[in-house]
């Protein structure tokens, strides 16, 4: 059985069992499967649960800690699959057990309803907010999730972040034996990982603490502590007072344990996340950098070479202007703007000679060579923006329009550049068309939507209704002469138009994209914004000195933000340097 064959090999590859080398993955599933005598190469829930029990030495597994491993695994009608099983063993099942919940944490990542259509930059912020309350002396950080009672909930500096918590209830309702304190921390490891930030390892172990152990509102930063009333600014634009404040993120950070250089590695990677909301939260308005769901080293970048000027609601711009809407913060509160992005002018960009016709960039599969590209509602580059595509996602262009830009229409909806105005080459095909790429889920969203008895359009039998959704199981594509993308209803003797002449009619559903309708994201303008307490890492010359290194080299700054905010997130931990 799968059984024996696991306890033959469990001393080489369960570490809870052995201090051995390891078997290399491929091996120890191939030495499961000679031993395997199930008819399906399967094995059962019970026999699972039975050995993982039994080479328990830590009294680790509740039955609620077994039921989301069964459950996460691949379990189908009771049994699970041999090489699921196979991944358990060799990672062990405590490291398992956390990657079910990170499944769900990344299925829940997404929302067109949220935030820039991210929730990753909320759940960074809520593992930071209760992990930065911690203190050497009165305890704090983020053993505990203190942050769930009203004393430390209701911080100004935590507003909105009962959201996030809102967004892991079910959850943690699904996986009850995870405490609320590492499930805040595991999702925002998952946040980073999603959007191309650092990989931190996890180490479970956290409680949660009652409500007399929340932490009194003052112990994280102040984005204007000490500076002197007023908008008076000196000959480099500093508002009066920034020495104070330079000084307050220094005590906050030193207080943690943090030096000069990792308190510039946690604003530089942590800030380029999210954005501030005037009238709900904290008053301040706008993203710190142009996409705030993808971590890059932009937000030190454009510190150090853009131009930043001082501003409340009121403040009229240079040109006579308001300030724009989208970074202009709520009265009584003060923080810059990027006078480069508002000015605008060149981008810096050579054009380069490149195809100017739909023949040399007909319809295909594309991946991606950008770090990030947006994808907007319609072919004219200034539509609003739906969603973005990252560096070597691949997928399929069904249509090409030729502007200023070259325009693809994506099989799940939206446009983009596949090259810009500048010639610059964003998208590179990877081939043609392919019928099995585009086999799946759909939703009409057209209103010529049609159903017909055969794949040649020759006889209408219907139409779908916008928002209809249904599978397909066979796609029949379009001649060398062109022609329509044909879907054959799953389960029936009938096609659906999916693509033709008239554009998109019905849009592919993907995973992780559009699960629900995409709608146009808010506040997409490209303006930017910075907090007083942000601008001091340029005017303080200890700080800025690794700003500048960091402005430079983004591997750099992923690899030393990933070692400052897993040292963060484990302040106060049993496990952690300079536990007590």
């Amino acid at each position: 059985s799968s059984t024996v064959a696991a306890q033959r090999t469990s001393g080489a590859n369960f570490s809870m069992a052995s201090e051995a080398a390891p078997l290399p993955f491929d091996k120890l599933l191939q030495l499961l499967k000679n031993y395997d005598r199930s008819p399906d190469g399967t094995i059962g829930g019970d026999e699972v649960s039975k050995l993982v029990q039994a080479l328990d030495t830590k009294n680790f597994w509740t039955q609620a800690r077994l039921q989301s491993l069964v459950e996460g695994f691949g379990l189908a009608e009771g049994r699970m699959k041999l090489e699921s099983f196979a991944r358990i063993l060799y990672d062990g099942p405590e490291a398992a057990v956390y990657e079910v919940v990170r499944a769900d944490l990344k299925k829940a990542m997404i929302s067109p309803e949220w935030d820039d259509g991210s929730y990753a930059p909320i759940l960074i912020r809520l593992a930071w907010h209760s992990s930065g309350t911690y203190c050497p002396v009165m305890g704090g950080g983020s053993n505990g999730a203190t942050m769930r009672h009203a004393k430390e909930a209701n911080d100004p500096e935590n507003k909105y972040l009962e959201h996030a918590m809102a967004l892991l209830e079910p959850i943690k309702a699904k996986h009850p034996w995870i405490s609320y304190a590492d499930l805040w921390i595991l999702a925002s490891y998952v946040a980073l990982e999603t959007t191309s930030g650092p990989r931190i390892k996890f180490t479970g172990g956290r409680t949660d603490a009652p409500a007399e152990k929340a932490v009194d509102p003052g112990r994280l930063p102040e984005p204007e502590h000490g500076l002197a009333e007023g908008m008076e600014v000196d000959d480099e634009g500093r508002l009066k007072g920034w020495e104070n404040l330079a000084a307050h993120v220094r005590t906050i950070f030193g207080r943690m344990g943090f030096n000069d250089r990792e308190a510039v590695a946690l604003l530089c990677g942590g800030h380029v996340y999210g954005r501030c909301h005037p009238q709900a939260g904290s008053g301040y308005a706008g993203a710190w950098v142009e996409n705030p769901t993808m971590f890059s080293n932009e937000y030190a970048a454009d510190m150090v070479g853009d131009k930043w000027i001082a501003v409340t609601h009121d403040t009229v711009m240079p040109d006579g202007g308001q300030v724009p809407q989208e970074v202009r913060p709520a009265p009584g509160r003060r923080q810059y703007i990027d006078l480069s992005k508002y000015e605008g002018g060149d981008s810096g960009d050579e054009a380069e000679a490149a195809p100017r016709t739909v023949e040399a960039y007909p319809p295909g599969r594309y991946k991606c060579l950008s770090q990030w590209v947006n994808c907007r509602e319609g072919p004219d580059v200034s539509s609003q923006i739906l969603g973005r595509f990252l560096e070597n996602q691949e997928l399929s262009i069904v249509e090409i329009k030729v502007a200023t830009e070259i325009r693809g229409l994506t099989e799940r909806g939206g446009w983009v550049s596949i090259v810009n105005s500048a010639g610059k080459t964003l998208w590179e095909r990877q081939g043609d068309l392919t019928a099995s790429s585009l086999l799946g889920r759909y939703r009409a969203v057209g209103s010529s939507a049609s159903v017909f008895s055969e794949a040649s359009c020759a006889q209408s039998v219907g139409r779908l209704q916008v928002g209809d959704e249904f599978e397909v199981d066979h796609v029949v594509l379009p001649g060398p002469g062109g022609g329509a993308i044909m879907g054959r209803l799953k389960g029936q003797n009938a096609y659906v138009l999916i693509h033709s002449s008239e554009g998109l009619q019905c849009e592919q559903v993907v995973e992780g994209y559009n699960e629900k309708p995409r709608r146009p994201l808010k506040g997409q303008t490209g303006h930017q914004m910075m907090l007083v307490s942000d601008m001091v890492l340029l005017w303080d010359a200890a700080f800025r000195q690794h700003l500048e290194v960091f402005a430079e080299d983004e591997e750099l700054l992923k690899t030393e933000f990933g070692e400052a905010f897993k040292k963060l997130t484990e302040l106060g931990c049993s496990w952690s340097q300079g536990a007590a």
